[in-house]
């Protein structure tokens, strides 16, 4: 009983350090994820009232997405911008031209 606690105690020590391995090699991704929600729901919004000219409630329920909440969403009407706050990020995106339509500002 206790050879086989200590194989079982083993094996799960491995999988932890293997797990910490793959994060380790992995970071680069992973830290970048927080700031993906937030930017493709600004770009998306910017997009959608600037270049396609739909009202502010067409494109809120259109981009709209259930997997990540947003914090915040900001309209600049005036200036052509959207900011939005997700997973503790800001992220925002204005309209640049009929040619290049919204782009994202750089963090």
């Amino acid at each position: 009983m206790k050879r086989a606690l200590k194989l079982l105690g083993l094996t799960f020590l491995g999988l932890i350090l293997i797990a910490a391995l793959w994060v380790a090699s992995q970071w680069p991704a992973l830290s970048a994820f927080p700031g993906l929600p937030g930017a493709y729901e600004a770009k998306e919004l910017c997009s959608c009232l600037f270049v396609e000219g739909r009202t502010q409630p067409e494109c809120e329920a259109f981009i709209r997405q259930t997997v990540v909440p947003i914090d915040r969403r900001d309209f600049d009407m005036s200036g052509r911008a959207v900011t939005v706050t997700a997973l503790w990020t800001t992220r925002s995106a204005r309209y640049v031209g009929p040619r290049d339509g919204c782009v994202l500002d750089p963090d």
